[in-house]
This record gives structure tokens, sequence and C-alpha cells, in this order.
């Protein structure tokens, strides 16, 4: 047998995530392990429609009424790009069973597609050379309105225990307003810039929350609903005046529901926040789509950090990624595709009686565990252990 025949493929079949998208009066073929795929010619689909199934290379070059070696080199192609899986035993080897508890199969295709574009990337520096030659986008926005708030600075209060163990989700809230100090401090602690880093490609903002590159690019829009001195409506927070500007000409909507459908529990909420990446500031640095992975990542810090904000403000707090995302981009007066809105928060004064998930639902059994425990402790080891005396002059 000839070196050629030992090379040749045994079995092969179509890889599972194969797409094809139309750019710039071209429509190439792709996996979602690449950012380039190759051109979808008619010879190239077809062989990925008959790729259903594991077929040998013989039986392939059979039905298209091609030589096996022709067959070969363009199955081998589509396979360095991972739309073919070029050896049965070997994927079979190497490739974990279906979970039958996988949800691929019942969420959307595009889910499976961002998983496995997002998986595995190439990491590394990118030179600055490779970097768009397009400016820099500003790490904060232009004034969106021209009506502007300032708000108080932060002032949040130092028991970072009691707001881990006190933080939940609510759907319920008093009728009582939220005061500006309340609406300066969550949005300050949580979106605030504290510090700028002066480097060579700029300044980059210092924030409460990490953000992958120091990108920040999250920015907070805020549906003042009931706050003291603050006329309801739609505004923008500024991160680097710690003001809120008020979006011109946008109405707010009737009800929270139009952004959040079916959870009327948050209709009673004072304050609605929701978060929109300016992508342009991610784009600029990363190439890869891993980048917007780590957007939504970066979202939940910022939730997290505003959650037990309010936590520590005796508020009650609330989270969600069940958006309209075109309703709210669209009364926001933002651009969806660059600037999309991609999680909601909130929050209010806790209504009376003891928490529950649901207003109108009872209230559930809590069991407390040994961490509960823990962080409802008063006195901790260290403020129980003897002080040590703090040395005189210069310590000697």
């Amino acid at each position: 047998m000839s070196d050629a025949a030992d090379s040749t493929p045994g079995r092969v079949r179509r890889a599972p995530d194969a797409f094809s998208v139309w750019r710039g009066g071209v429509r190439p073929v792709q996996s979602a392990r690449h950012a380039r795929g190759v051109p979808a010619t008619p010879l190239v689909l077809d062989v990925l429609d008959r790729l259903d199934d594991w077929t040998s290379i013989d039986a392939l070059a059979t039905t298209l009424d091609l030589p096996s070696a022709v067959v070969t080199t363009l199955v081998e192609g589509l396979a360095a790009h991972d739309l073919v899986i070029l050896d049965e035993d070997q994927a079979a080897a190497t490739s974990r069973p279906l979970d039958p508890g996988a949800p691929w199969d019942r969420w959307s295709p595009v889910a499976h597609l961002f998983q496995q574009g997002t998986r595995d990337v190439a990491f590394g520096r990118r030179p600055s050379s490779s970097r768009p030659s397009s400016p820099r986008p500003e790490p904060v926005l232009s004034p969106q309105g021209t009506a502007q708030v300032p708000l108080p600075l932060p002032r949040v209060p130092r028991d970072l225990a009691r707001a881990l163990r006190t933080r939940r989700t609510h759907r319920g809230f008093d009728s009582a307003p939220l005061t500006l100090t309340q609406v300066g401090t969550l949005l300050g602690a949580t979106c605030g810039a504290q510090a700028w880093v002066h480097a060579e490609e700029g300044r980059l903002a210092l924030k409460t929350s990490p953000s992958g590159g120091a990108r920040h690019s999250l920015e907070a829009y805020a549906w003042i609903r009931h706050v003291d001195g603050v006329p309801p409506g739609l505004y923008h927070y500024r991160p680097d005046a710690h003001a809120l500007t008020r979006l011109d000409d946008r109405p707010a909507p009737a009800h929270v529901t139009r952004w959040l459908p079916v959870q009327d529990g948050y209709d009673e909420a004072p304050l609605v926040v929701v978060l929109a990446s300016e992508l342009a500031r991610v784009g600029w640095r990363y190439g890869s789509a891993r980048a917007l992975r780590v957007v939504l990542i970066e979202a939940g810090h910022l939730a997290q950090t505003f959650c037990l904000t309010a936590a520590a403000l005796d508020l009650a707090p609330f989270c969600t990624a069940a958006l309209a995302d075109s309703t709210i981009e669209a009364d926001l007066g933002i651009d969806g595709e660059s600037r999309p809105v991609v999680y909601a928060m909130g929050a209010g004064l806790p209504p009376a009686g003891a928490w529950r998930p649901h207003r109108d639902r009872p209230a559930p059994v809590i069991t407390t565990t040994t961490v509960g425990e823990a962080l409802g402790a008063r006195i901790t080891r260290r403020a129980s252990a003897p002080r040590r005396r703090r040395p005189r002059g210069n310590g000697r």
C-alpha cells in the first residue's frame, strides 16, 4: 500500500456546528471555532450536505463522481477549518458521550455557536500594530442629554459580612421613595470611576469591579421612578462626573413589565438600572469573540456589587437577565448592535415583614447553614482576639 493510501482518511462526517453567513457579497461556510471560513461553493455545500453520518472517502467520491484523491484533498481542507471530522475512531475516543441533560437541543443553535466560538481561543498579547487604525474609543460617553443631576458621593457602610448574609432578591418593595444619597451610593459604588490610570494608550478607569483589559464597556441607564428630589424619567449615569444626565425626549414606559416582561413584582421598584455595553471599547483591543463572554461576566460583577451595596444600605435589590432587549434599547434611544443591553437591576425599600421571594406566595422555610451562621456571627476572630499594642515612635 502506498504512503498516499496510508494517509487517506477513513470515514468522515460533517462537524455539528457549521454555519453560513453573507459578508460583503461573499458567503463563507465556517465552524464556530474559526473566525474565517471557506467559500460556500456548490461543491463545498454538496459535500457537507452528504456528510450527515460517517461516510467513507470512496463512497463520497462515487456519489460526487469525482476521483478519490480530489475528494480527499477537499475533505482535508474542510477538516482544517473544523467543518469536517476525519477519523471516526479518533472522534469516538476523544469525545465525551452526549449528556442527555445538556440543553443544546432545546436552546437556539446560536447559544451553542456562541459557546463553541468562545472556547479554547489563542491567548496572547496582540501587538499595538494589530489594533484598529481608528482612534481608541473614549472610556466614557459624552453627555447623553442636557439636564444634569449631580449625585451625592457614595456612603457605604463597612459591614461586608452583614451585606453578604442579608443579600436576597426582592420582588416587592415599600411605597417610600429612595433618597438621592442612596441612589448616588448605589451607582457610584457600582459604576463610578474611582481613579484614572494614565497608560500609554490613554486614560483607563479603575472601578470597584474588574473589567477585562480595563475596557469598562458597561454603561448604566437609570430609570428614576420614585426618588426624592429627582423628576421621574430616563437618565444616563456618567461615571466620570458622578452625575445623572436626563435623556432628552425619551419618555419612560408606563410599567416595568415593558422592559422586564411578566415580572410584575418589579413594577413597584423606585429605581431600575440597565447595563448596556459600548462594544467598540472592547473590540478596539480584542479580536476574539471570547471578549463578548467577558462582557457578560463583567455585567455579573457589577450586578453583584450593586446588590451587596443595596444590602449594606438596608435596601431590597434585584437583578435579572429576562429583558425585552429591543424594547429597552428603543426606549433609551441606543443602538442594540453597537451598545446592546445585557442586564438589569434595581432596588427599593424592603416591605414590612420577613423576606419572601414572591409577595403573592407564602415565605419558604429557610434552614441556615454553618456558613450562614458564620456570616451572621457578630464576634469574629479578629474582633475577639487580644489587641496588640502599636509601637510608638520609630517602632524599635
